[in-house]
């Protein structure tokens, strides 16, 4: 793992840190009410918790033509599959380890800003922006890294920001996502001396934290793995589909083909983890 200063500070010169944050995209229809924060404490060192930042339905046009629309059709009669925005914290007990203690997010949501509710249920779980330690992204889209800026300042000033160094190179000027690297290129500024790139298969967070490439998604998409846990981000967007037929893509995915790769490698390696998806309605689902 490699803290990368001088990359950050070329970028930074273009974007300032208090420019307009742009306006995150999801792939979501109607709103519902946002369910409760779902704690998960099975592991002595670690209490997971998941927060939703919102809670959508994905629409069945998001996955046509990537499969088979026929079965499509048949497995989402309403037009429609539940789905969510959620961030995950991880509060980390160092008493076994001889480490400091840490409260960890995956991901940040949209950001208050576009409507998330992170801050608001961090602050229902006496939880500040201050205290938070680190955030672990799985990848550069809006829905995941808008929380981490709010009237274009830096949400956690604390935090340490941990990206794959694929997911880095993708969204650079000269990368396979440059169109895209507006948000991106603020959250950078904002957060310049704070962001650590990792390789795939590196242990962060005092080694606590394993990181796995995930690519299809994103270039650079990558799961975490803590304890029982499995973070996926995207590799699903509806769990009621893609759980089943992992091979439908929603239209975000890259790279489709790799995506169901991934996304059938995953599901298949890690039986009696829990999945712990960014857009699971469900958000800790036992692997088989």
């Amino acid at each position: 793992m490699k803290k990368v200063f001088y990359l950050l500070v070329i970028v930074a010169l273009f974007v300032g840190c208090k420019g307009q944050q742009q306006q995150s995209k999801t792939a979501v229809a109607d709103t519902v009410e946002l369910a409760p924060c779902a704690v998960l404490s099975e592991m002595d060192d670690i209490e997971v918790i998941a927060i939703p930042d919102r809670v959508n339905q994905m629409d069945i046009d998001l996955f046509k033509g990537s499969y088979n629309d026929s079965l499509l059709a048949a497995l989402m009669p309403d037009g429609s599959s539940p789905s969510a925005i959620n961030v995950f914290l991880l509060r980390m007990s160092g008493y076994y380890y001889d480490t400091p203690d840490y409260d960890v997010l995956v991901d940040a949501g949209l950001g208050e800003d576009n409507g998330g509710a992170l801050l608001r249920q961090l602050k229902e779980l006496d939880v500040t922006p201050e205290e938070i330690d680190a955030v672990c992204l799985t990848h550069l889209h809006g829905d995941h890294i808008g929380g981490l800026l709010k009237d274009g300042q830096p949400v956690f000033p604390n935090a340490q920001i941990y990206l794959s160094v694929e997911e880095f190179n993708a969204w650079s000027d000269d990368g396979p996502m440059a169109k895209q690297n507006s948000l991106w290129k603020q959250v950078l500024s904002c957060y310049a001396n704070q962001i650590n790139l990792f390789q795939d298969g590196d242990a962060i967070i005092d080694g606590r934290i394993k990181t796995h490439l995930a690519p299809g998604h994103t270039p650079g998409h990558t799961v975490y793995e803590a304890g029982l846990c499995l973070f996926v981000g995207d590799l699903i967007h509806a769990q009621d589909l893609q759980l089943k037929y992992p091979e439908f893509c929603a239209r975000y995915d890259n790279d489709p083909t790799l995506a169901v790769k991934t996304r059938k490698q995953v599901l298949s390696s890690h039986p009696g983890a829990y999945l712990c998806g960014a857009h699971c309605y469900e958000p800790y689902i036992e692997l088989k």
